[in-house]
């Protein structure tokens, strides 16, 4: 009988429903709308500053409680810029002897955000993030943008990561 007893109230305290929610606003920071400006950014990428600052927008539009509004009307403002852009060769195929063709290439972005409150003009968080990621090089393509589009797909992958940590950085302070 005191098994049973022991047990049932071990359920009752194992399920008793409590759970940490998210409240959609950020942690120890008083904002209820943000302004997104444009990334800038040295890319020569067509519309990489576009895509990147449209997949920011969407982190915060589809997991906080933020109005995404125009830069005068805001109470803080997320200034973020990519400051250098690197690709580098991985792995490489040898053809004909010595003559060398890359497979492979790290792509290594580093990019600059800060969060300002627009009203004090005061920096609530500054941060230096680097990200990378790998695409593979076609040398011998029938398609000359076979290798473009898997360097688009690796600065696709690296722009999810800065959002989410643009996102995190914001809302969870860390």
């Amino acid at each position: 009988m005191k098994k049973a007893l022991f047990f049932t109230f071990f359920l009752f305290l194992y399920g008793c429903g409590y759970q940490i929610q998210s409240t959609k606003r950020p942690l120890n920071l008083s904002i209820s709308s943000i302004a997104i400006p444009m990334v800038k950014s040295p890319s020569s990428f067509l519309g990489f500053e576009a895509k990147l600052t449209e997949m920011i927008r969407q982190q915060f539009i589809s997991h906080s409680g933020l109005k995404i509004v125009p830069q005068d009307e805001a109470d803080a403002v997320l200034v973020t810029e990519v400051v250098d852009i690197k690709r580098d060769p991985i792995s490489y195929t040898v053809r004909e002897g010595s003559y060398e063709v890359t497979n492979s290439r790290w792509l290594k972005i580093k990019m600059v955000a800060k969060l300002v409150d627009r009203r004090t003009g005061k920096v609530i968080w500054r941060a230096t993030f680097r990200e990378r990621a790998i695409y593979n090089v076609v040398a011998q393509s029938p398609d000359p943008l076979a290798t473009r589009y898997n360097e688009s797909q690796a600065l696709m992958t690296i722009g999810k990561q800065f959002s989410e940590r643009i996102y995190l950085r914001t809302m969870e302070r860390f």
